[in-house]
């Protein structure tokens, strides 16, 4: 069935010098919106904007109208392999300025899939139509669809909020939007629905008006000029908007204006609106000018306000926040959060500033190994699933996950959830198939696969999307992918958190290093003693044993004992930790470890001792029980939760599932995507995990956020940070 195209009709009043254009473009085999945009330099929204059809996809052959300003059209080049810069300069014949001129995000680097512009396309016939004077425009205007205008509301009708319904779920009952909604009740701008709320649900008429026909005032709001002069804080968006017009038509009524945008300068302005800042806010409110790579979640965090409260002040934020933007805030808020004390660990929670309420596309990928279950042979089954532990890792992380889903769900994030099988490791053919198989382009994120071998494969064939995948359990990070997220604290960051623990408190200590032999443990040993320079190692005999006369030799009765043991053998483990334990009744000795490995947890080793030195060490998440997991009212709500719908307690693994998931959500909620909220300044947390990513040099983003605890009396695990 024939897609009709909706475009907005524009009229020209006399004497006009600028009016908008539009171009029909007939879509070749293999292009998609954001290439299109690229050859005609404009945007993919402002192609959905007269153009929403296109939304749900586009086929060849099928015509869009596209806007244009400057009458040029451009090659496109798609980022192949070995792909450089330079080769392509060379490629096409132009400089390599040119090309960072045409792509300014090409100064990052290049990435395989992307998309450039690679110089203009030369034309002997211009084929732009001009919405009143051009003979050849009817080959457009017959394919297009004129838009209505606001429709018509004939009634109301009084909806009855019921538990768990969201504004996203009663538009779509009614056949509505969010913003439709909240238009008619003006007090969900500021608030939340809750139960039993009585909303009023607009009725529109059937069919438009004849004589409703949205027109652009474009050329109505440029037709009378003036000067105006640059002032200091001037922007060209903050002046294109107090003028009512767009940035691309304020550079169309300026051809040569300077690009640095000095003080001072006179440009050309329409005279129809004019809005001064000072007169624009209203008693209470200030004015704030955002700063390079500011969010909206970072503002809504130094004002203290919410997403909706800031939205309903500054409606065009729902397009996009920019640098340099000058928007409007309740006066005296930032001055309440801005100090705080940066020595301790600042945790943020994202669902008190939800926004982006738009459903989630997430993928799960995880290795069930459904292809090689008998689900006719139930003793088979059953046995196989006690054998195979990747399995109920997977089986684990899922019901985590299903959890989370549900939970953002009663907050308003909803979310399509697309599940694949990767069946085994190293598994490239079969998952290469699942990513060709499946259409990853709109999915927001993906969590998995289990395996490293595995995440790397998903991640480069994601990167032409910009995918971000999630490592849910493997500890090693990606040189290679920017999209790869690696959930797990790594080795590394681990052994940072408790030196630097110790670091800050070492005055008046006697450190001692108590390292295994062999190859494993000579790069942690070296950085202590890089660490600690002044550190007292005790001698190991060969076989990994402590003598006491050695232990003897570097502990001091006169001062605390800070004692490191690095082994993961069991045998010297339990051959030091009772030593130390002894030595206690007569020194006082704190015991640390960089890694609290599985011989930690072996039957010979005595957690009675590890209280008496009040161990310390880092772990990935809080080790604590379910008891102690229900006290936190969000962790409470996930174990009683996952009781209900199980039968049992969740393990380790089940709540990592949710934590990874929950986490996601609520920061897509929060951001335009995952790249975006990346940039927080703070921690989440949640059950028995945190998260606080960052971008590594080379590569994908890591998760810093690593927890402290000890072992304290009567065998009590403590959270120090």
């Amino acid at each position: 069935m024939k897609k009709f195209l909706l475009i907005f009709l524009l009229l020209i009043v006399s004497g006009s010098t600028f009016a908008q254009q539009y171009k029909s473009h007939t879509v070749a085999k293999g292009e998609n919106v954001y290439r299109i945009a690229k050859r005609y330099n404009t945007t993919p929204e402002a192609i959905y904007r007269i153009n929403p059809t296109a939304k749900e996809g586009i086929n060849e052959g099928e015509i869009l109208a596209i806007p244009i300003t400057d009458d040029q059209e451009y090659n496109t080049h798609v980022v192949e392999k070995d792909d450089t810069v330079y080769s392509l300069s060379k490629k096409y014949n132009i400089s390599i300025e040119t090309i960072y001129l045409l792509n300014p995000e090409a100064d990052k680097g290049i990435n395989i899939g992307q998309i450039l512009n690679v110089g203009k396309i030369i034309k002997k016939d211009p084929t732009a139509i001009d919405a009143i004077s051009d003979k050849g425009k009817d080959t457009v205007l017959d394919s297009l669809k004129i838009i209505p205008k606001e429709r018509k509301i004939v009634r109301y009708i009084t909806h009855k909020v019921k538990r768990k319904e969201t504004l996203y779920g009663i538009a779509k009952k009614y056949k509505i939007t969010v913003e439709d909604i909240k238009k008619n009740n003006k007090r969900l701008y500021a608030e939340q629905i809750k139960k039993k709320d009585k909303i009023r649900i607009p009725v529109y008429e059937d069919k438009p008006s004849p004589g409703d026909i949205i027109t652009d005032p474009t050329n109505s709001r440029v037709s009378a000029t003036t000067r105006y002069t640059i002032k200091p804080k001037d922007t060209k968006y903050n002046i294109a908007r107090r003028h009512g017009i767009t940035i691309a038509e304020l550079e169309k009524l300026n051809p040569n204006m300077n690009p640095s945008f000095p003080i001072g300068m006179q440009i050309t302005v329409p005279t129809t609106i004019f809005v001064s800042l000072k007169d624009s806010i209203q008693p209470g409110f200030e004015l704030y000018e955002v700063k390079p790579k500011e969010t909206v979640f970072r503002i809504l965090q130094r004002t203290g306000i919410s997403a909706d409260s800031l939205f309903k002040m500054n409606p065009y934020l729902r397009d996009g926040l920019k640098a340099g933007m000058v928007i409007t805030i309740p006066k005296d808020t930032l001055t309440a959060v801005t100090n705080f004390d940066v020595s301790k660990e600042k945790y943020i929670d994202l669902s008190k500033n939800l926004y982006n309420f738009s459903p989630k596309k997430v993928a799960v990928m995880l290795p069930f190994g459904l292809d090689t279950l008998n689900f006719e042979a139930r003793k088979d089954t059953e046995e196989f699933l006690k054998s195979k532990q990747s399995l109920r890792i997977a089986l684990d992380l899922y019901s985590g996950v299903l959890i989370a889903v549900d939970s953002a769900r009663t907050r308003g994030i909803t979310t399509e959830l697309n599940v694949f099988d990767t069946q085994k490791s190293n598994n490239e053919e079969y998952i290469k198939k699942i990513m060709a198989e499946n259409d990853f382009n709109e999915t927001n994120v993906v969590i998995g696969p289990l395996y490293q071998t595995n995440l790397e494969i998903v991640a480069s064939e994601l990167k032409k999307h910009n995918t971000p995948v999630f490592s849910p359990a493997s500890r090693k990070e990606s040189s290679l992918y920017d999209n790869f997220f690696q959930t797990r604290p790594t080795n590394v960051i681990l052994q940072d958190k408790i030196i630097s623990f110790v670091e800050k408190d070492s005055i008046d200590k006697n450190i001692v290093l108590i390292v295994q032999q062999g190859e494993k443990h000579k790069q942690i040993k070296e950085k202590l003693i890089a660490k600690f320079p002044n550190a007292k190692i005790a001698k190991i005999e060969e076989g990994n044993y402590l003598y006491e006369v050695r232990l003897n030799k570097v502990l001091d009765k006169n001062k605390p004992n800070w004692v490191f043991l690095e082994s993961n053998d069991v045998a010297m483990i339990s051959n030091v930790i009772p030593l130390l334990n002894a030595k206690a009744e007569s020194h006082k000795i704190t015991l640390f470890t960089t890694d609290k490995n599985n011989a930690f947890n072996n039957d010979n080793i005595k957690n009675e001792h590890l209280s008496k030195l009040h161990m310390h060490y880092p772990s990935v998440d809080k080790e604590f029980d379910n008891k102690e997991v229900e006290e936190g009212e969000e962790a409470s709500s996930f174990v009683k939760r996952y009781k209900r719908e199980y039968g049992i307690d969740p393990n380790n693994w089940a709540i990592r599932g949710f934590d990874i998931t929950y986490d996601i959500l609520m920061r897509l909620g929060t951001a335009d995507d995952l790249y975006h909220s990346a940039s927080y300044e703070g921690t989440t947390e949640y059950v028995e995990n945190k998260f606080n990513y960052s971008k590594k040099l080379l590569g994908g983003y890591h998760n810093s956020a690593a927890y402290l605890i000890k072992f304290d009396d009567e065998l009590k695990l403590t959270l120090v940070e």
